[in-house]
């Protein structure tokens, strides 16, 4: 929706640090226009931060998930020939999530809530999703300006972003919550970042220690711009209920900026250039407590601007993990 005379003011530019999280496989942002918001940021607190005569933002970060998470197909991509399906990303992991779920099919209440953690969950809205079905839902990213984007969301049900139509013309948009999410069935926790003053890649290699063990972990798009993402899956059977299922899904789009290539899961080649897949890879880390029992190619399109997008295809894995043995 665009917001009639709804103005923004640009300030000059600065080179950002940036790598964006969540649930695309946006390349790291490297120069941006820094400039202020007012209005629904100011609320939420978001502001830059500093560093002697550098200034860092993730405003356009911010906006690009709002958009990828909250806009509808009109808005996103209009034209008659264009691949949609692309646009139903989310919907389709949260599917996966209640399809393969044991504990949203007991229906006699014994079990109590049914939970569910989002890892990398950026601005929120595969969180809200989850709250469709589960009944407790935990959202986890490192930004502290995507964490805030989405608590907006979730205490007022609409976010102003900008969206960029052609070079410099801007437009103005609103992300809106559906009105059949309970918003309440959802928090939102902001993981250590790894300096205190640059936005970075959320290391969800370290998360904290007091979360409990959840029927559901979706993790999107995350894997590859992890510093060490065999020790993020190594984690994940402490975090998943025995039963219960983590839903992976990643374009193995691997990059030293990220990650260390000797930390790849694959993407490289082994001695006589054999070369190593990074779904072998996860199978190695995930194996010892888990069972692979559903995999499925799902695309998914992040818009640029109004003529330029970017498509890709994240490999989606439904791992369901085994009792320990007594």
């Amino acid at each position: 929706m665009l917001v009639p005379g709804y103005n923004l003011k640009w300030s000059k530019r600065h080179t950002v640090v940036a790598l964006a999280l969540g649930a695309s496989a946006s390349a790291a942002y490297t120069a941006y226009r820094l400039y202020r918001y007012h209005g629904y940021f100011s609320r939420a607190g978001i502001r830059p931060v500093s560093n002697g005569d550098a200034e860092f933002e993730v405003k356009r970060a911010v906006d690009e998930y709002l958009q990828f998470h909250y806009s509808t197909q009109q808005e996103v991509l209009p034209y008659r020939h264009a691949p949609k399906e692309a646009l139903q990303f989310i919907d389709q992991l949260v599917l996966l999530c209640e399809r393969n779920c044991l504990a949203l099919q007991d229906f006699t209440g014994e079990q109590g809530q049914v939970t569910a953690l989002d890892l990398g969950c950026a601005v929120g809205g595969s969180s809200f999703a989850l709250a469709r079905a589960f009944q407790s839902v935990v959202g986890v990213d490192s930004s502290a300006h995507f964490i805030k984007a989405a608590q907006v969301l979730q205490r007022e049900g609409v976010l102003a972003f900008t969206t960029i139509e052609e070079g410099d013309i801007t437009a103005t948009r609103l992300a809106q919550l559906p009105d059949d999410v309970d918003v309440d069935r959802v928090r939102f926790l902001q993981v250590q970042k790894r300096s205190s003053y640059l936005v970075r890649e959320a290391d969800l290699c370290r998360l904290p220690k007091n979360l409990v063990q959840f029927d559901a972990v979706l993790a999107a798009n995350v894997l590859e711009r992890l510093p060490d993402p065999a020790n993020f899956l190594d984690q994940l059977s402490t975090l998943v209920k025995a039963n219960g299922i983590a839903i992976l899904a990643s374009a193995f789009s691997w990059s030293e900026k990220c990650t260390a290539k000797d930390s790849w899961l694959g993407g490289f080649y082994k001695k006589a250039n054999e070369p190593v897949r990074s779904l072998d890879g996860m199978k190695q880390h995930m194996e010892p407590h888990f069972d692979l029992i559903e995999q499925e190619d799902i695309p998914y399109l992040i818009r640029q601007h109004a003529r330029k997008y970017e498509w890709g295809v994240s490999c989606c894995t439904v791992w369901r993990r085994r009792r320990d043995k007594a």
